[in-house]
């Protein structure tokens, strides 16, 4: 027998009698697919969408098997391939779909069969009622023929549709094959075939939603209690520790990977957080599970909630911490706006002593609502940065690292108002500020500049004048890098351009570096940077090619230029002497007429 042979008149047999239709001893029933349709959209909406696909997918497989089966005894065969592919002409005569084959291959160790499927009930009836899908959706179809062929290759065989008229596809493309042990796809496909009965299915959905009510319920209670906890206004601190003993995991919250609350039920997470941490939450092997949740309120950002477990969160755990997500965004953003509102009120206040615009009145009563004694000695420190669009971000940044500092910004600068230090925790400070910025915020130039001590807050303007001019000079004299200094280092030079001799200073530079300026204006070049660099490292050319990312060739033809145009001999200590006191002046100059130096150096 060939399957081409297959006519329906041979297989089915219709008794107008009784009302029969038999198909060999098996009775068939004529159903329309509306009513197949209403039938899967029932069970889709009873169980869902997966344990739906399962169910008809093992319905498919049923009747393909038992399709199978009746068709090989039915007829005496040429040869397996001719058997399999009756399967095919079975499916199209039943009405189901029409089915037009593509490769078949076959040995003893395995089957591989292709084709198309067209005009299937099944992609019509799920379109009508659930529009186009993501996922193929023939699951009866896909059932049937592996049912079908597992029977008849005696092997057990798995189709997939690759190719779906109900996801939008022009025509629907199977593709059989033997099942292979190692192919995932074929595993997880596998899992859906397990025999089920629809009374399981129904059962299995009902105790998940009871769960799901549980849950709900319980999370009811916990958000209760969390809303207590906000009326009675407990912090975040309590909230966090509440909310890490129900769910005996460890919570943390941070922001920019800086931690601001955190309770941690053991050693182990804390130690699993860090390391998190300085992986900046990459993909490193984690030995916990980490999951995080954004705290957000009017499309801020106030932080980022950390639980961290030694398994995923259940159900319920997700529930309960995405409930009090919504107290935590609470009790932040209110205290957010007290801190801010706090903040502005002292940035006005430091920004009117930096003006001189106070009086005494003022002065004592704002010193004495933010605590502060006027007595104590400070200095303003000041930091500027290369971009622009960084500087809210990198004072945010700060502002965590140093909560009970008074930073703020004004004009292009980052302010820090600073408690007298001596010298050289000053200079730490400075250093340890510029590393953790940097290691932040990459490839950001900045200068940090700290202004004169000064005894009492009124005075603190002359300290923010020092702190500001120092910035712009470094600016100026070091473009290519970030760099760091105080009034103490500076102090000589600022007092020469304050004292009474100025225009001598001036004609001094004039004579010593003039011509080499005016090149530099004329030809746009870098020889007064140049000559800075070398005076600063003691003329060693190694070092100066170095910082100025020069080869010794380059340094040696620029320093020629230099002492050419200077007339000066760099190898004398007068010489360097002149020089170095010329650049300084020129550089504070810079600092004190901007672009108009050049001009008052000319005339």
């Amino acid at each position: 027998m060939k399957s081409y042979q297959l006519l329906f008149d041979n297989l089915i047999d219709v008794n107008p009698r009784t009302g029969e239709i038999k198909f060999s001893d098996r009775r068939m029933a004529l159903v329309p697919v509306e009513a197949l349709g209403i039938l899967r959209r029932d069970l889709v909406n009873t169980l869902g969408m997966e344990r739906a696909k399962g169910f008809l997918m093992r319905y498919g497989w049923a009747w393909g098997y038992r399709d199978g089966e009746t068709i090989e005894k039915m007829f005496n065969w040429d040869s397996k391939q001719e058997l399999i592919l009756a399967g095919p002409y079975l499916h199209t005569l039943e009405g189901i779909v029409t089915v037009e084959q593509d490769v078949i291959e076959l040995n003893e160790a395995g089957l591989c069969f292709t084709g198309f499927w067209k005009n299937s009930f099944e992609a019509v009836e799920h379109v009508n009622h659930y529009g186009y899908s993501e996922d193929p959706i023939c699951w009866t179809l896909i059932g049937y023929a592996s049912g079908y062929l597992t029977k008849t290759f005696g092997k057990e065989v798995l189709v997939i549709e690759e190719q779906c008229q109900g996801k939008g596809d022009p025509h629907c493309r199977f593709v059989a094959k033997t099942v292979d042990e190692q192919d995932k796809r074929h595993q997880q496909d596998l899992r859906y075939y397990k025999a089920e009965s629809l009374l399981s299915e129904l059962d299995r959905a009902y105790k998940e939603v009871q769960q799901l009510n549980e849950n709900i319920i319980h999370s009811e209670q916990v958000q209760k209690q969390l809303t207590d906890m906000l009326l009675a206004d407990k912090s975040v601190k309590d909230t966090i520790h509440f909310l890490a003993d129900t769910l005996q995991k460890s919570i943390v919250i941070d922001y920019y990977f800086e931690k601001l609350e955190c309770a941690f039920v053991c050693s182990e997470d804390e130690e699993a957080y860090q390391n998190w941490i300085k992986d900046k939450g990459g993909r490193k092997k984690k030995l916990k599970q980490i999951d995080t949740f954004s705290i957000r309120a009017h499309n801020e950002n106030l932080g980022r909630l950390v639980v961290i477990g030694n398994e995923e969160l259940l159900q319920k755990e997700r529930m309960i911490t995405e409930r009090a997500l919504t107290v935590f965004s609470i009790q932040m953003f209110h205290q957010h706006k007290l801190t801010k509102a706090l903040w502005r009120k002292k940035e006005d206040f430091f920004e009117e002593i930096l003006n001189n615009n106070y009086d005494e009145h003022t002065l004592q009563r704002y010193t004495h609502i933010f605590n502060l004694n006027p007595h104590h000695s400070s200095r303003i420190l000041t930091l500027k940065v290369d971009t622009d669009s960084k500087r809210k971000g990198i004072l945010h940044y700060i502002c965590l690292l140093y909560p009970e500092m008074e930073v703020f910004l004004k004009d292009q600068y980052i302010i820090f108002v600073l408690l007298e230090e001596d010298y050289s925790k000053i200079e730490r400070f400075s250093a340890k500020l510029q590393s953790a910025i940097q290691k932040e915020f990459k490839y950001v130039k900045m200068y940090i500049g700290t202004g004169r001590k000064v005894d009492h807050l009124k005075n603190l303007s002359k300290s923010y004048e020092d702190a500001c001019q120092i910035c712009d000079f470094l600016e100026i004299a070091y473009p290519t890098d970030s760099r760091i200094s105080c009034f103490e280092e500076l102090e000589p030079v600022i007092m020469f351009l304050k004292g009474s001799n100025q225009q001598e200073l001036i004609e001094f530079c004039r004579r010593t570096i003039g011509d080499l300026i005016e090149h530099d204006e004329l030809s746009q070049g870098n020889l007064v940077i140049t000559l800075k660099s070398y005076l600063e490292h003691n003329g060693n050319l190694q070092q100066t090619a170095d910082d100025l990312h020069l080869s010794i060739a380059g340094l040696r033809y620029r320093m020629e230029k230099i002492e050419s145009l200077c007339r000066s001999n760099l190898k004398t200590g007068i010489g360097r002497f002149n020089c170095q006191l010329a650049v300084q002046i020129y550089f504070a100059l810079r600092v004190i007429e901007g672009e108009d130096a050049f001009t008052v150096l000319k005339i």
